[in-house]
């Protein structure tokens, strides 16, 4: 069997693994240096997002999909929507409890709980795998999402993370354990949830067609001009409202 593995698509989706991968290590380097590592870590998840958007392009442009490139994709998703948003998770959660020992406990105390709370982030991990061995094997997710896409879980999860170091806190330093709980638990729900999600793939470019894509878009763009980052989760609950709402329309699109 001839397999071509060094091919332009699949150079890019190492492109896309790479990038997961630094992510991953300034984020351990900043758990053991407390380094602020938020501006680094977006851009490699903004070119981890770029080149998983331009591997199935120009897959498609040269006509060279295969099943390898399939493959490695998810592998390549694997690190980057799925490992990076637990590792996101486990430093919020991990940071919570840092900031909540008190000077006398002992170190190895609040280490006990740091460990045992954050790694409570990594569950985020674990259901990105189902989601994208789920996503592998469902042939009815070609035209539309069910679940939330791990780049979309992805964005969420460092919004948040993104909010917590420009502020300290998210909600309020008293609540922000309960609610990072929370997103962690529904972050993993809507991995694998059966919920039809649209994708932003055009058949064309009608009104009557992608109304419901194009308001989104509008309103996310505004948001975004208005409240930068802290609006992200706001914009993705948006998403799923949409969805929910024109239900019937994404299935039979």
């Amino acid at each position: 069997m001839n397999i071509k593995l060094f091919t332009i698509p699949n150079f890019l989706t190492l492109g896309n693994l790479f990038c997961g991968c630094l992510a991953v290590m300034y984020l351990n380097l900043s758990i053991a240096t407390e380094l602020d590592v938020t501006y680094i870590v977006l851009i490699l998840l903004l070119l981890s997002l770029v080149f998983d958007f331009l591997d199935g392009m120009v897959a498609r442009l040269l006509k060279s999909n295969s099943e390898i490139g399939i493959q490695l994709d998810s592998l390549a998703d694997m690190v980057s929507f799925g490992v990076v948003p637990g590792f996101l998770m486990f430093h919020l959660l991990g940071g919570y409890y840092i900031e909540q020992s008190k000077p006398d406990e002992l170190l190895c105390y609040a280490n006990v709980k740091f460990a045992f709370g954050a790694l409570l982030g990594f569950l985020i991990i674990l259901f990105s795998a189902l989601r994208l061995a789920k996503f592998n094997v469902d042939t009815e997710q070609s035209t539309y999402f069910k679940g939330l896409a791990t780049p979309a879980n992805t964005i969420l999860i460092f919004s948040l993370f993104w909010i917590q170091n420009q502020n300290g806190f998210i909600i309020s330093p008293q609540s922000d354990l309960y609610f990072l709980i929370v997103i962690t638990i529904l972050s993993c729900w809507l991995l694998i949830a059966n919920l039809p999600l649209f994708s932003f793939k055009f058949k064309g470019f009608a009104w009557n067609d992608n109304h419901y894509k194009y308001v989104f878009l509008i309103i996310s763009i505004i948001l975004l001009i208005l409240f930068q980052m802290n609006s992200v989760p706001f914009i993705i609950l948006l998403y799923i409202i949409i969805s929910i709402i024109f239900r019937k329309k994404i299935i039979h699109a």
